[in-house]
């Protein structure tokens, strides 16, 4: 339960991780910031036992990209997404939580509907029971089963992809244990297929599941900018192991279209280095299980080193290096490339979406600043390459962006992007970004003419309550 001064909470990436219990309720008026915190914590049953918060968002967005995947080619599209929630409460123990979205695009170009499909009728985006109860005075049971969206780590491997413009959900049951700090979680799901101009439904020929422990929990960013923030400057350390299990039938890399069964073990680490500025980020994840006939082997790590002054601005430092292996040969019997399985994708490599960490070597350099309360900035650069000359470069929905095509090139090119997230209160965001990404030689080899620099801007508008 939450100490009275710790009231209203911050909105939270999933709305249901918001705790908006009140020890006294006759403060709730006094409290309340506006209107929409007075739609939480509302009585269903003269006792009290009986509770109902509600809340929501709204988003508009624009992006267009100039020079799509590097020949010359607008794509525009304007979107809308707006998401809806009640989170009932039946005592202290159990609720239920239900909440859908909508979402509509115009002038969409795109046809990677996987990352911008719209639900013109609506969605359910989260139904779930919950039950929870004490095993001591340290440790807590939290058992679920329905639709509820997953999020893991610092969401290179598990997320609802809010930059999507539906987000992703899952069917399931799972368990918590423990409370905010060490806590084990355990899954298992279907993930659920997002239909144009209808309901979602779960995926009957997909399952994943998950284990994994974390010493303390992550607060996720609801951001409508570019997603995870860098977490690293944590004020301590993390620690989070974990293992999933995805098995899909007919998905597609260079080596061909097959059933893939694949399990990622892997460990996260970052936190501040004692008696200095720096802070430090380190994830390993190793795959292996079958594609098809084939074997997986396949691995992934990310480095960060971050440097914070702490002087006027607020400027942080940071480099970063990400590798995801490839395949070094699409015609024997194994699998070298590795799979992000449900990643945040854009907030590693571009806002644009362009490219996923499949077969993949980036270097990046970044920094962080805050000219005024309201207003973050960052600007990124980041030099990518493919892995392995044998194996395709991938977008972020689960498909091909370029096959090898002969080209023995390793470059992919670089890229800049700024990006300034504006907070006037805490319900209004607006986001500016701008992107722009100069093709490398592997892009020059493998299309006919010219490839021309690919360009990005997107604004975007999000209101919450």
């Amino acid at each position: 339960m939450l100490a009275q001064s710790n009231w209203p909470p911050s909105f939270n990436d999933r709305r249901f991780k918001e705790n908006w219990i009140l020890e006294d309720w006759t403060l709730k008026d006094s409290l309340s910031r506006n209107f929409s915190d007075r739609w939480k914590l509302i009585a269903l049953s003269n006792n009290r036992n009986i509770w109902m918060s509600v809340g929501g968002q709204l988003r508009l967005r624009y992006q267009g990209t100039f020079n799509q995947e590097f020949v010359d080619k607008y794509y525009g599209e304007y979107t809308l997404r707006a998401r809806l929630h009640a989170d009932v409460h039946f005592g202290r123990n159990f609720r239920v939580f239900a909440e859908g979205i909508y979402s509509n695009a115009v002038d969409q170009g795109n046809t990677r509907l996987g990352v911008n499909t719209p639900v013109k009728d609506g969605a359910i985006l989260n139904l779930f029971g919950e039950y929870t109860f004490n095993i001591n005075s340290e440790w807590q049971t939290e058992v679920w089963v329905g639709r509820r969206e997953l999020q893991a780590g610092y969401e290179r491997f598990v997320s609802p992809g809010n930059w999507l413009n539906t987000r992703r959900s899952w069917d399931g049951l799972g368990i918590n244990i423990g409370r905010n700090s060490n806590q084990i979680s355990a899954f298992i799901s279907k993930p659920v297929i997002v239909i144009p101009d209808g309901f979602t439904q779960r995926d009957a020929d997909a399952v994943f599941w998950g284990i994994r422990y974390q010493n303390d929990e992550v607060v996720y960013n609801m951001s409508s900018g570019y997603g995870v923030p860098s977490w690293s400057n944590y004020q301590k350390i993390h620690f989070e192991p974990y293992l999933f299990g995805l098995d899909r039938q007919q998905v597609v890399f260079e080596q061909g279209t097959q059933d893939d069964k694949r399990y990622t073990l892997g460990v996260l680490f970052s936190g501040p280095i004692r008696n200095s500025h720096l802070d430090y980020e380190l994830e390993m994840a190793y795959q292996d299980g079958s594609f098809g006939s084939a074997d997986i082997s396949a691995y992934s790590i990310t480095v960060e080193l971050g440097y914070n002054p702490r002087v006027f601005w607020q400027p942080r430092f940071w480099i970063g290096f990400d590798y995801a292996s490839g395949d070094d040969n699409p015609n024997d019997n194994k699998l070298g490339t590795f799979d992000p399985l449900f990643p945040q994708a854009t907030a590693w490599f571009g806002e644009h979406g362009t490219i996923d960490r499949k077969n993949l070597v980036s270097y990046s350099f970044n920094i962080d600043l805050r000219p005024l309360d309201i207003i973050t900035t960052r600007l990124s650069y980041w030099n990518f390459s493919r892995a392995q000359v044998n194996d395709a470069v991938y977008n972020t929905a689960n498909g091909i962006l370029r096959s090898p095509m002969g080209s023995a090139a390793r470059d992919l090119g670089n890229s800049v992007q700024i990006s300034n997230i504006i907070r006037p209160n805490f319900q209004w965001e607006f986001n500016v970004t701008y992107n722009f990404w100069i093709p490398g030689k592997f892009f020059e080899e493998t299309q006919n003419t010219a490839a021309l620099t690919q360009q990005y801007l997107m604004l975007t508008a999000q209101y919450s309550f």
